[in-house]
């Protein structure tokens, strides 16, 4: 039986960011992705530019240029349910446009040269929680399995290694349904992100990525209104507002992103990024969250590794300001009505300092 000092489930930003903080402590990691080597992600592909800094700091090399899209950096522009007229560019706010395949390729590489094992096609079936943990998983057609001193789960919305910790736990997601179109009309080099009740609860967005614009809305299977209209209606006020043309459909994907749930482990297993429910509810930014969770359950793993605390324990206190943003952005999302919503443009209009 293979032996580790850490597991981690999951080759998004997430996993690839907490398996190399653990192995540049020295420790012996494995890196489990369930999808080959450069496997596609549906994601806007949107994080704030102050990324550019957590990543050099937490792994000490720049976001190269070839994982960017074109254009590599944007603003951020809020369209309240009001319309256009209302709406505009936020001051001193830039994001970074990035490749999510390649950024998440570049990252699990960076991991394979920092000593990281990194098996692809990889599929946890499950782990048993006792003196150590006992990993099984499918790879190459057989069963393989592993004993390992700490467990990251950082498999995504729908976790295997939070639905084995929380067994029936509820919680929430949100369906994202997002097209990349080829198409004209009155834009620029932003993220646009709409409010308007009549379209979704929650907002839609556009955003400008090599050639194409991609179109999106996330809305709750709960809602009256099923997704596919939602975009549809989405289109018809791009059209409308921003004299949006479509002229060709280049790729339809749909996913899932969490929404309303933090739940952050237990014992000596952790969960970080969206299987943790790490997401920003106003806009589905998860990117930028799931590396500062990576980098809070390296930070754990290593200090639980030098004290009698259980990971879990440590791991609460690192990600303790994640947990809370997520948490308060959630709850003051759930309650605005399109009037709030215009007030929460209004507001964020006026900002001239972000965190």
């Amino acid at each position: 039986m293979l032996d580790f000092d850490v597991v981690v489930v999951g080759g998004g930003p997430a996993g690839a960011v907490s398996a190399l903080g653990c192995s540049r402590s020295g420790l012996n990691v494995l890196l489990m992705e369930r999808g080959r080597r450069g496997r596609h992600k549906p994601c806007g592909g949107v994080l704030p530019a102050v990324c550019a800094d957590v990543v050099s700091e937490a792994i000490g090399k720049a976001i190269p240029r070839s994982v960017m899209c074109s254009p590599d950096t944007l603003g951020l522009y809020y369209v309240p349910p009001s319309g256009r007229k209302n709406g505009g560019s936020v001051r001193n706010y830039r994001l970074l446009n990035v490749n999510r395949d390649l950024f998440d390729r570049w990252l699990c590489e960076l991991a394979e040269e920092s000593g990281v094992q990194v098996w692809y096609e990889t599929e946890l079936l499950g782990f048993e929680q006792t003196d150590r943990i006992r990993v099984s998983a499918k790879r190459d057609g057989g069963i393989v399995k592993a004993v390992t001193r700490y467990m990251i789960g950082a498999d995504g919305v729908y976790s295997k290694v939070r639905k084995q910790l929380y067994g029936g736990a509820e919680v929430g997601i949100l369906p994202i349904l997002q097209e990349h179109w080829r198409a004209e009309g009155d834009l620029g080099n932003y993220f646009y992100t709409f409010y308007r009740g009549s379209i979704s609860p929650t907002y839609a967005y556009l955003i400008p990525k090599d050639g194409l614009f991609v179109v999106g809305v996330g809305t709750p299977k709960a809602y009256s209104t099923p997704i596919s209209a939602s975009i549809d209606h989405f289109k018809e006020w791009l059209a409308e507002e921003f004299a949006f043309k479509p002229l060709s459909l280049e790729r339809r994907e749909a996913w899932a992103i969490p929404y309303g749930f933090v739940l952050e482990g237990a014992n000596n297993v952790i969960l970080a990024g969206d299987a943790a429910g790490f997401c920003k509810a106003t806009s589905g930014e998860g990117i930028r969250l799931a590396i500062e969770s990576g980098v809070a359950a390296g930070d754990a793993v290593r200090e639980a590794a030098t004290c009698n605390k259980a990971l879990a324990t440590v791991y609460a206190k690192h990600a303790e300001w994640i947990t809370s943003f997520v948490k308060q952005v959630y709850q003051s999302a759930i309650k605005r009505a399109d009037e709030e919503w215009e007030d929460f443009v209004k507001i964020e209009l006026n900002r001239t300092s972000f965190a």
